[in-house]
């Protein structure tokens, strides 16, 4: 029997072409990653995350002069999926504008101060439901990113499971932005329950997914709404006609 894999190895070798490509493929692949790496320290340390990471700020806090471990930072969840290598995340964060390191590459910390929270947040993000249990960050932002830029995403879980609990909420850098989300993607189906957050029960009454393996093709079942603390003292509100919409504070 012939091995495929060390067959296909010992072609690309006799091959200067083929290793070439095998080269071009492997920087492409780490470029990427670095860059992954760069945006999501860059997001962590940013003004928007700091604003509701009471974990992070304190370590910075505490720490010497704003420094935090790139340890750290590695043994988080979203940083474990990309990469735990501690020098590579060094490497992504050597251009950074936002972040800077220490002499020795081992820790980081921002360049600048952290900034005023703004106080328009609850006009600029929206609330999403009837989300399945197994929803990412990366896919709710691949898909509001379409309405205008995403700063942040919260999806609160359960922990015992770690399954979403059915909602989440969307914040855009402009209010314009988060509108147009609401006309763009508010379409719940007919028989959506109206309970935020809440799941169709099973006879046991446990929770169900919405979904089968791929969320995106069930993004007409969610519903979109706009939250604002202006107006937290209404029930409900049907804003748009044939979108069932609702004000709400967090």
């Amino acid at each position: 029997m012939i091995n495929s894999e060390r067959g296909a190895t010992n072609a690309a070798a006799a091959d200067p072409s083929s290793k070439k490509e095998m080269e071009k493929k492997k920087r492409s692949r780490v470029k990427q990653l670095l860059s992954e790496v760069k945006k999501q320290v860059e997001f962590w340390f940013g003004d928007v995350n700091l604003s509701k990471d009471r974990f992070l700020k304190k370590l910075m806090e505490e720490s010497d002069s704003g420094y935090v471990d790139i340890s750290v930072l590695a043994s988080f969840n979203r940083m474990k999926q990309l990469t735990t290598d501690t020098k590579l995340i060094a490497r992504a964060l050597k251009n950074s504008s936002v972040v800077e390191l220490n002499l020795e590459g081992t820790k980081v910390r921002r360049q600048l101060p952290i900034g005023e929270l703004p106080n328009d947040v609850d006009s600029r993000t929206v609330y999403v439901e009837l989300l399945p249990k197994d929803v990412t960050h990366s896919w709710i932002e691949r898909v509001f990113t379409k309405c205008g830029n995403v700063v942040y995403v919260s999806i609160p879980r359960y922990k015992s499971s770690g399954d979403s609990k059915g909602f989440a909420f969307v914040e855009f850098e402009k209010e314009e932005q988060a509108q147009k989300a609401i006309e763009m993607l508010n379409n719940p189906p007919e028989d959506a329950p109206r309970k935020p957050g809440i799941f169709p029960k099973t006879l046991h009454r446990k929770p169900i997914s919405l979904s089968a393996d791929n969320p995106a093709s069930r993004i007409g079942d969610f519903i979109w709404r706009r939250c604002n603390i202006e107006v937290k003292d209404s029930a409900a509100k049907c804003i748009y006609p044939g979108f069932f919409t609702s004000m709400c504070c967090r």
